[in-house]
């Protein structure tokens, strides 16, 4: 990486820093080759958002990219089947199927980033209340980033982002939200264990005196069962913690200590 930033916001006499995020930085559109086996594990296994930064020296202006999607192919490996031999970043290249990742015969994934994100000129860099919205419209898309990464390493396997979007416009005011769902049966256990905390927490926030359900009058009673039998049905994938805490309330499979 060229560059570890952080945006920035002024808040009296402070600068207040934001969320990291990587750039790489480049002065032509050229694809971003990634081949040998050290840099596809590098590359796959981000955990900060990563921009790609194209530079024009003659116009005097930059072109800012979002890899969101490189995550995707993390998630899918090539077809589903495995991982790729090759990825390929490429600025400025739209695939016709969302979310715009080309997977080759040769077991290489293109991974196409689309118009820029953002577009910044040497005049808007005098202009205070532009460059706000410019800062305003790359944090949106850090943001969905970081949000897709969190969700990956926590063994949440979908990816949201925007299906269209425009240079220099937050991403989803003029945009529905696109998902794409990941599923492996190797991580069932982490599924599992996600089910069963998510299904926990929900089960006795209802429950809880200051939530503010009366949960004596409907829909409430017949949900709080059917999360209970949930629960109870997916005993045996949840992990040691959750089964702990429900026991501890009264909620465990008959019979069991």
């Amino acid at each position: 990486m060229d560059f570890f930033c952080s945006l920035t916001r002024q808040e009296g006499q402070l600068l207040k820093a934001g969320p990291f995020f990587a750039v790489q930085s480049k002065s032509s559109p050229e694809p971003i080759i990634y081949e040998k086996p050290h840099e596809i594990e590098w590359i796959t296994n981000q955990e900060n958002p990563l921009l790609v930064c194209v530079a024009d020296r003659n116009a005097l202006s930059m072109e800012v990219y979002s890899t969101w999607n490189l995550v995707c192919a993390a998630l899918n490996g090539w077809r589903g089947e495995d991982k790729p031999s090759r990825i390929s970043l490429r600025p400025a290249e739209e695939h016709h199927v969302w979310p715009w990742i080309d997977e080759k015969d040769n077991r290489s994934q293109e991974v196409c980033l689309g118009k820029p994100i953002a577009r910044v000129t040497d005049s808007d860099i005098f202009d205070d209340a532009r460059m706000e919205r410019i800062a305003e419209t790359i944090g949106a898309w850090i943001d969905i980033d970081r949000t897709n990464i969190f969700n990956r390493h926590a063994n949440m396997d979908w990816v949201l982002a925007p299906l269209t979007y425009e240079t220099n416009e937050p991403p989803y005011p003029t945009s529905r939200v696109g998902v794409v769902f990941y599923a492996n049966p190797k991580n069932m256990s982490k599924y599992g264990t996600n089910l069963g905390r998510v299904a926990t927490t929900l089960a006795f926030v209802i429950r809880n005196s200051k939530s503010g359900f009366d949960v004596s009058k409907p829909p409430w009673p017949a949900r709080i069962s059917a999360l209970d039998d949930l629960l109870l049905l997916h005993w045996d994938l949840l992990d040691e913690a959750a089964k702990r805490f429900l026991a501890s309330r009264g909620i465990k499979p008959a019979g069991s200590s």
